[in-house]
């Protein structure tokens, strides 16, 4: 996705840089960045469709006949299709609680995250309208505790909201944990939304510094593909590293007082045993949270600001080349081996994408629209009729962007046929199946009335064994009663 995307950014920076970028080559960029983004994850959906019906996960199962979650709680109950026990709990009593609860706690930490950031912005721009005007050594400084104070704060927040979200989830008591893990992931989402891109859309539409948007977008992707490495990779492996030796060290001693003893050990054993004993000891697999809010956020600096800042696309390229070996690394050698869950698709992170593309139309727009070249291109024409002509482009593209999901069909061709073959197969197994149940019944219910017009007639053979009566038979009656039946 980001090789056609770099190629292009590229070459727009240096357009950019030696002042040749047109205002005619931006808009082109950022169109066919926001239309590139939409056919990648159309074909992405075709893949993903080929590879779950290659797992035979393609076809999702009716929730009813999922397992609940081992969290899940409420009075014993029956499952209404498979009528085993299971705990049930009322769907109105889990979306009051959303409504009334879940719903305005995670607006209220929201709000605060916002005004934490205004009052950072606000601080921070006096501190350095107040340096310019004075350029003291105190003032130098101090421009930049508000950063350090901000970033503090934050992450301190972070993890009290993410305490919140979790709680807040565990009182909705989902059945499911693809639903549980759907509503969480949500609430973690806006927060970091929010968290990572609010200054950026002030900068851009508040401030309308572009270059000052320049700038910061690329401290903050950058910063933050090198700092997400050290928490995610370095210090784990540190970690784990100076607890193998803690207990390889531990084994060594251990071992040593065994053959004190005279103890005789099979050396095949103690290897394996060691080697077990220091797996159970590494860190276990948390989920694929982390990794996916990563692609996210990278995405949108990529796409919603692509028209500022087209050279995105080059590093986050760069930080996804290595970030695929750290990975590879961080799962065969720092993690325990994490269970294989089946899955048809990526969940709520889909529609997440899908709709921060439908945000870079609308961003990168206005980005050219708050752009001095427009205006000095357009002088002519009013900020009405510009409006009405950004409007009329941003609903074009929207629509471009919904055709190409229509048209571009999400399952291949040949997965479709192969599906309906499988289904075709299905019901003439079931049809079949219930031919030869019927037939057995038919038969039975011949035979019922033999025996009972045999009785009727006092035939002393209708005592004897069924295998080895020769019992006389009336075709006549039996169409007759076949027919009747039928």
């Amino acid at each position: 996705m980001l090789v056609p995307a770099t190629i292009l950014g590229f070459s727009m920076f240096f357009l950019q840089w030696f002042s040749a970028g047109s205002l005619q080559s931006t808009a082109a960029f950022a169109i066919f960045n926001v239309l590139w983004a939409t056919f990648f994850f159309e074909r992405w959906k075709r893949y993903c469709n080929r590879l779950s019906y290659k797992w035979g996960v393609l076809n999702k199962t009716n929730q009813e006949l999922e397992l609940p979650r081992a969290q899940f709680k409420g009075s014993m109950g029956k499952n209404p299709v498979t009528g085993q026990p299971e705990p049930v709990y009322s769907v109105v009593q889990r979306n009051i609680w959303i409504g009334l609860v879940s719903a305005p706690v995670v607006t209220l930490c929201l709000f605060l995250t916002l005004y934490i950031l205004g009052t950072y912005l606000h601080t921070q721009l006096r501190l350095s309208e107040e340096y310019l005007k004075n350029p003291t050594i105190m003032l130098f400084f101090g421009k930049f505790a508000p950063s350090a104070v901000y970033t503090i704060c934050i992450n301190i927040f972070r993890s009290v909201y993410k305490y919140i979200a979790t709680w807040l989830t565990d009182k909705e008591n989902h059945r499911l944990q693809t639903s549980y893990e759907f509503h969480l992931i949500w609430k973690l989402l806006l927060f970091n939304f929010i968290n990572s891109f609010s200054s950026l859309f002030y900068i851009a539409f508040w401030l309308q510094d572009l270059d000052l948007l320049r700038s910061h977008l690329a401290a903050q992707l950058i910063t933050n593909q090198i700092l997400d490495q050290f928490p995610e990779t370095l210090m784990p492996y540190a970690k784990v590293q100076y607890e193998k030796w803690r207990l390889k060290r531990e084994l060594r001693n251990e071992q040593k007082k065994r053959t004190a003893r005279g103890e005789n050990v099979d050396p095949n054993f103690e290897a394996l045993r060691d080697q077990a004993t220091i797996e159970s000891e590494l860190p276990e697999y948390l989920g694929t949270f982390d990794d996916y809010l990563e692609l996210f956020l990278q995405f949108g600096y990529c796409f919603l600001f692509s028209s500022a800042f087209p050279i995105a696309a080059l590093f986050a390229l760069i930080n996804n080349v290595i970030e695929i070996r750290g990975d590879g690394f961080k799962l065969c050698n720092i993690m325990q081996r994490p269970f294989a869950r089946p899955a048809n698709s990526i969940g709520p992170w889909q529609l997440a994408f899908e709709l921060m593309g439908f945000a870079a139309v609308t961003t990168n727009l206005a980005l050219i629209y708050v752009s001095p070249p427009v205006h000095e291109y357009f002088s002519h024409a009013s900020d009405g009729q510009l409006i009405m002509a950004f409007v009329v482009i941003e609903h074009l593209l929207i629509f471009a962007k919904l055709g190409m999901t229509v048209l571009i069909p999400t399952v291949p061709r040949d997965v479709a046929i192969a599906m309906a073959k499988t289904e075709y197969d299905m019901k003439l197994a079931v049809k079949e199946r219930r031919a030869q149940e019927s037939r057995k019944e038919i038969e039975a219910q011949i035979q019922a009335k033999r025996w009972s017009r045999r009785a009727v007639r006092g035939d002393p053979r209708q005592g004897a064994s069924p295998s080895t009566r020769s019992l006389p038979t009336s075709p006549q009656d039996d169409v007759t009663f076949v027919r009747s039946i039928n």
